[in-house]
Order: C-alpha cells, then structure tokens, then sequence
C-alpha cells in the first residue's frame, strides 16, 4: 500500500474515531468485495456496523468531480455493484458518505450519464459519459462532486 494511499485512509480514520466510531478491519471476503472498512458505532441507541468503500481524491479536480466504476478491468462488475453499503468520497476539506444503493438509483433514474453515446477517448472526456481504458473492460464514468448531494441520506464529514 502506497504512502498516500495509507494517508488518505488514516485521515479517514482519524476522522471516524473523532466521531465515536471503532474501525474494523473486513474480512478477506468482503476487502475483495469492495469493502475497505467497517465502522461501529449506534445509531438511535443501538449498536451498528456498516461497510464502507472509500474512494480517494483525485488531484487536482477532486472538488469538483469524480470517477464512478461501473465494470472493473476484467468486465466483472465494479464498485458501484460492490457489496459496500457506503461508498466514501475524499475532496479536499471533507470526506462524502453516500449510500452505494441510493447513488445506483440516482444514477439509473436520473440517466445523467450518457449510455447512449459512443465511450470518449481519454479518461478526463468522461464527465456524464463512458470511458473504456485501451486494452481492457473496465468501463468508468466522472460525475459532480456536487451530484453526490443530490442522493438520499447523504452526509458530508468535514476533515479535521
């Protein structure tokens, strides 16, 4: 695991503890299932764990947009399919829990991204559009950061 990656992640621990929350570490099972973390805390009074998936800013648009995975590089399914009940987005000055069920919906609902298009050529071109990395399935989207506060229940933590 790279520096920066263990960073971004620490931070979002650091974050979560602040919050009362304990971190557990998955299972074999659910990390290949997309689930980085699990959180335990209450919720109303009662004890509570939930999975989270969390997506590291990208540089310098991380404010502003960010990727959604619909096939992984193989064509299986990609993280928007995963087994995470929260995927989680670093920005710059927070962290954006969504509910991965609720963006699914919002994202087939809305039909925001254009499915009727022909894939762009370059990853940066994707925004509302599909983009397929050369010589592999993988087939990724961009959405607005701000898009993301559209869909139910979510909550955006502000770093420390």
């Amino acid at each position: 695991m790279s520096t920066e990656r263990q960073k971004f992640k620490s931070a979002f621990i650091d974050l979560a503890k602040s919050k009362g929350y304990k971190i557990i570490k998955p299972s074999y099972s659910e990390r290949k299932n997309n689930i980085d973390l699990k959180l335990e805390g209450q919720t109303k009074g009662k004890p509570t764990t939930v999975t989270v998936d969390i997506k590291k800013k990208n540089s310098k648009n991380a404010n502003t947009w960010v990727y959604i995975e619909y096939a992984d590089s193989k064509g299986g399914e990609g993280w928007i399919y995963g087994a995470a009940q929260f995927i989680v987005f670093e920005t710059g000055s927070s962290f954006i829990f969504v509910p991965r069920k609720n963006l699914l919906n919002w994202l087939s609902s809305s039909q925001i991204v254009r499915w009727d298009l022909p894939y762009v050529d370059q990853p940066w071109n994707s925004k509302y559009r599909l983009y397929r990395r050369s010589g592999t399935l993988e087939t990724i989207s961009q959405i607005k950061v701000s898009d993301l506060l559209n869909v139910k229940s979510t909550q955006v933590w502000q770093k420390l």
